[in-house]
């Protein structure tokens, strides 16, 4: 959990971050550096303090904006929490594919990068988009490794379900921090409700970064199989694992194919999670049934999106 120095500290800096002037200052000063680079919009994104697909994320707004101003995104994420430097400097590459790769003639053109820590150094507009939107853009510029697609086409074959699977994905450890924590119970009242009310479900995908919920969940639902994902890392005294000592590829590819998978079933029961909510950039007509909502100053896309379809379902726990 964040100190609350630190926590104090993020406030004041979103604050400064979100004044209109601020961010039309940086715009401009930003693109007259990149006018340099000749139509190429360089970015180095180095945060150790954000996950996996909050960083995707930010890499998505990008690659819109450059889409509609006419440049090449040249993206590259460059901090430790992902890095395995025998697998190279930017772990970006290590899980998608530019459809476009840029030719070594456009990579000479560069001049300046500019290196962030945070989306909103950019400056850029803040213009809403839908998950319709927001895949479109993604399968123009970026798709997942070949590895990548092969390792969760392996796990659904090697369980060959006969029907529908429903997900169920536990965000815990420091999510509290911008969404109220919902209990285990509450979860698996939810699921059991769903699979009494839909005999096509067959089968319950779960993942989690608590190794206890897992745990809880197996053990408790007996009316159909219940699988997981075997991740290199879950955490099991309550602290976020990819803040963790540990391998970073590893870390990632355990969110990525995570989110794949969810992205697979017919509806995900879910907590406030960037994997999750990424789940839904994968594949816009998931059904999702949400189990609680980020506090207002953390409402960012895709869960801002994901809460105001009509066919999201809303099951907040009603407090004792």
């Amino acid at each position: 959990m964040p100190s609350v120095a630190r926590r104090v500290g993020w406030r004041l800096r979103d604050w400064g971050r979100g004044l209109w002037i601020t961010r039309r200052v940086r715009l401009q000063w930003w693109t007259r550096r990149m006018a340099a680079n000749d139509g190429v919009c360089s970015i180095e994104i180095a945060t150790d303090i954000i996950g996996f697909f909050a960083q995707i994320d930010w890499c998505l707004h990008i690659c819109r904006y450059c889409e509609g101003h006419g440049l090449i995104p040249d993206i590259r994420l460059t901090a430790d929490i992902y890095l395995d430097r025998r697998r190279g400097p930017n772990w970006l590459d290590y899980y998608f594919d530019w459809t476009s790769p840029i030719a070594e003639e456009t990579a000479r053109r560069v001049r300046y990068t500019r290196k962030i820590t945070h989306l909103e150094e950019l400056g850029l507009p803040a213009a809403p988009m839908t998950l319709e939107e927001g895949a479109r853009v993604l399968r123009k510029y970026l798709r997942p490794k070949p590895h990548i697609t092969a390792l969760v086409e392996d796990f659904w074959r090697s369980h060959d379900v006969a029907g529908e699977v429903i997900g169920i994905h536990f965000r815990g450890t420091d999510k509290s921090f911008e969404a109220p924590r919902v209990s285990w119970q509450h979860c698996l009242a939810v699921l059991l409700a769903h699979l009494r009310r839909d005999p096509a479900l067959r089968a319950v995908f779960i993942a989690s970064d608590e190794q206890a919920f897992i745990d809880f969940m197996k053990a408790s639902v007996q009316e159909v199989p219940v699988y997981c994902h075997a991740d290199h890392y879950r955490s099991v005294d309550g602290k976020p694992v990819h803040f963790a000592p540990g391998n970073g590829y590893q870390k990632g590819e355990d969110a990525f194919v995570n989110a794949l998978l969810l992205s697979k079933c017919a509806t995900v029961i879910r907590t406030t999670s960037f994997l999750s909510a990424w789940a839904s950039i994968f594949n816009p007509d998931l059904k999702v049934v949400l189990l609680n909502r980020p506090r207002a100053n953390r409402l960012w896309f895709p869960e801002s999106e994901i809460l105001k379809r009509r066919d999201t379902e809303y099951v907040p726990e009603t407090p004792l």
